[in-house]
Order: structure tokens, then C-alpha cells, then sequence
């Protein structure tokens, strides 16, 4: 499987500021890649990076085969969409003029593609893009950024704004075109929409990619809360010598438990008495990030 995106040992500068630090990072083909960070991590300067809106300091970035440039990026921007942060519009056209206008750039043919995502967002395409509402401005920043069917999707918080049923119809977007052989690269704050469309998380913190992995594998690794109720009281040291469990209580016949990583280990040693009930708390992608986020 071919690299959609290739970053090797890129490193950004703002003057004195380090703003990336010797960032690697691939993504395949036909991937769901989520760019997590808080704000100011770099989320942002890789992108624009990968946009060829900025130069490296340091470092290579190819993009669908290509080192993004000044020279390239009209060329490149046929086979990409993009969704920044803040779309910016030209505010004395209407939100249909605006489309028309983007969509002769991009070279775009299939017209009926374009009315059927004006229809599934419910956007209103006769008003003047200045005054849009911000979830109405983001709906027609999601039309430009679909509208060509691009290789590759680049998105800076996409559903920021929206109300939870077009957030969900945004998702539902977002697979189609995956399955249509398209790659995402995906940035945002919003957790719960990660954890429906992401294969893979990178977490970023002051320009340094701190950990990558598939997000199944990630939440699979994280700390789980378990609270278990037994028939009978059970033994104090039960746990004692499981290294990947904490007790936060326990009381005669109950106990709850942070487990770190696999639960193996604690059903074996539960299996040896009758249980009654038992609650388990998975762990989020924002508890992941957090713990994460908080021991680097």
C-alpha cells in the first residue's frame, strides 16, 4: 500500500520558535488518519505544510507522489480537499455562486454530485455567504472540500459548528468517500467524531509526534475501570501481585479496579470465586489523549 502523505524528519521554524520538531509520519492510501493535539501543538503548521502554503525549515514532505510547492500546489489542489479552520469566503456571492466559482477551479464534471451533497447538509445555497450562520459557512466549506471527489481529504475541524445531525451526516461523508478510495487526514477537538471515522491517531504536543498507533490498539491499551460485586467477601490481596492493576476500593464482596492495558489477568484471578455483577468502563479516545497529554 502506497503513502499518501510522507513526512520525514520535518522541522518548522518561526523564527527562534520551534514550531516542529523532527515530525515522521506516514499515511496509506485509502486511510482515516486523526491529527490530535491542543492548540499551538502543530497541527496547523504541518498542514499548511502539507498544503504548500509554508516551507520546511528542515525535513521532506511528499504529497500523492509530489513535494508540495508554490509552483505545484494549483496542479496538486485537483486531486485534494481541503477544510481549514476558518473558511474564509468572498462574501458578495452567494453560497451557489461560490460553489460554481470553486468548482470551475477544480475542474469538477460531476454537477449532480455537488447537488446531492447541498441536499444531505440542508444547505441553504441562495444566501450571500457573508450572511451565513457558522454552521451554514461550514456546511459550504464541506461542499468545497468534497466537491471534487478529491485523492486525498484534508480537514480542520469539520464539524465544528454543525448541529449532532448533520455532525453525523458529515461522518456518514466521510466513510463514502473512504470507500470511493479517498484519504483522510483529519484534525479536530472533538473526540467522539475521531472515534467513529479514525483507523489511525497520531497525538502531537509542542511540534512532537509523542505516540502513533491504530485507535482500536490505543483504547485497548488504555486504563480501564472495572467494578466487580462477588457472592462472597474475597481475599485482601487478590490483586497484590498484578503489576497493570490499581484498587481504587474495596469492601468485602465489592472492589473497583483501574486495569492497564489487557484484562487477562484479572479474569483469571475472578474466575476463582462466584461473581454477581461486574461493570466495565471502557476508556474514550479523550481519556487516551489525556493520559498521554498529561505524562509527556
Amino acid at each position: 500500500m502506497s503513502s499518501v502523505i510522507k513526512i520525514e524528519n520535518l522541522t518548522k521554524y518561526y523564527g527562534k520558535v520551534k514550531a516542529l520538531s523532527s515530525l515522521n509520519l506516514d499515511v496509506d492510501e485509502g486511510e482515516i488518519y486523526a491529527f490530535i493535539g491542543p492548540n499551538g501543538a502543530g497541527k496547523s503548521t504541518t498542514i499548511r505544510i502539507l498544503l504548500g502554503m509554508l516551507n520546511p525549515t528542515e525535513g521532506f514532505v511528499e504529497v500523492l507522489g509530489e513535494i508540495p510547492s508554490q509552483k505545484n500546489i494549483v496542479h496538486l489542489f485537483d486531486n485534494i480537499g481541503y477544510l481549514p479552520g476558518e473558511l474564509a469566503t468572498y462574501e458578495k456571492l452567494t453560497g451557489r455562486e461560490t460553489i460554481k466559482f470553486f468548482g470551475n477551479l477544480k475542474h469538477v464534471s460531476d454537477w449532480s454530485y455537488i447537488e446531492s451533497l447541498i441536499e444531505r447538509l440542508d444547505f441553504d445555497s441562495t444566501r450571500k455567504t457573508k450572511d451565513l450562520s457558522k454552521g451554514n459557512k461550514q456546511k459550504l466549506g464541506l461542499i468545497l472540500a468534497l466537491m471534487n471527489k478529491p485523492k486525498l481529504l484534508v480537514l480542520d475541524e469539520p464539524t465544528s459548528g454543525l448541529d449532532p445531525l448533520m455532525q453525523q451526516t458529515s461522518i456518514d461523508l466521510l466513510k463514502e468517500i473512504q470507500q470511493n478510495g479517498t484519504t483522510i487526514f483529519l484534525s479536530s477537538h472533538i473526540f467522539s467524531e475521531i472515534d467513529k471515522v479514525a483507523e489511525t491517531v497520531g497525538f502531537i504536543k509542542e511540534g512532537e509526534l509523542i505516540v502513533e498507533d491504530e485507535l482500536d490498539t490505543l483504547k485497548a491499551n488504555a486504563v480501564k475501570s472495572l467494578s466487580i460485586e462477588f457472592k462472597h467477601p474475597i481475599p485482601e490481596d487478590l490483586f497484590k501481585d498484578s503489576t497493570n492493576i490499581q484498587i481504587v476500593e474495596s469492601k468485602d464482596t465489592s472492589v473497583t479496579i483501574n486495569v492497564t492495558g489487557p484484562v487477562d489477568d484479572v479474569i483469571k484471578k475472578i474466575s476463582q470465586f462466584e461473581v454477581v455483577d461486574l461493570l466495565s468502563e471502557e476508556a474514550s479516545l479523550e481519556d487516551v489523549f489525556m493520559n498521554y497529554y498529561g505524562s509527556n
